[in-house]
């Protein structure tokens, strides 16, 4: 049978904004993965998002349903997903200033363990600009499909 993995605590500080990003790469024994990834979310920000993904060298270094948890500060899951070997969060809405964590679980069975690297970054909040942009290519495309419906 295989041990179980030591679970590692990472404090990311500030999560930064996109384009910035946090990164890490990180190799585990064979057994239980359990990583934390904890973090305070940005002013300027509306929405987290993780991702993880294993990094397959075949029967020696291998992660098994990998996934990412949105925690918050009690360490209650909030959101997760996974996907074959990729694991990915996107966009969930925040609260600026508060504590949350990223949760990295899986199964290392490689003969060595394995390795995956995490991502993680905060979306800016939509400039005023940008957002009025939108609309108006909203309100365009509207009026194209109303002048080409038979009358």
């Amino acid at each position: 049978g295989m041990a179980s993995a030591m679970a590692t605590t990472f404090n990311i500080g500030t999560l930064p904004i996109a384009p910035a990003v946090y990164s890490n790469v990180q190799s585990v024994a064979p057994g239980a993965v359990s990583d934390l990834y904890s973090f305070l979310f940005p002013a300027g920000a509306l929405t987290g998002s993780g991702s993880a993904i294993t990094i397959d060298v075949g029967t020696i270094l291998n992660i098994d349903n990998i996934q990412v948890s949105l925690l918050d500060a009690g360490l209650n899951p909030l959101a997760w997903g996974s996907m074959g070997d990729t694991s990915v969060l996107f966009d969930q809405t925040l609260t600026v200033g508060s504590s949350y964590s990223f949760r990295v679980t899986g199964n290392a069975f490689g003969s060595a363990g394995g390795t995956y690297a995490f991502l993680a970054s905060a979306a800016p909040v939509p400039e005023p600009a940008a957002f009025a942009l939108m609309l108006a290519g909203l309100a365009v495309v509207g009026s194209i499909v109303r002048r080409r419906r038979p009358g």
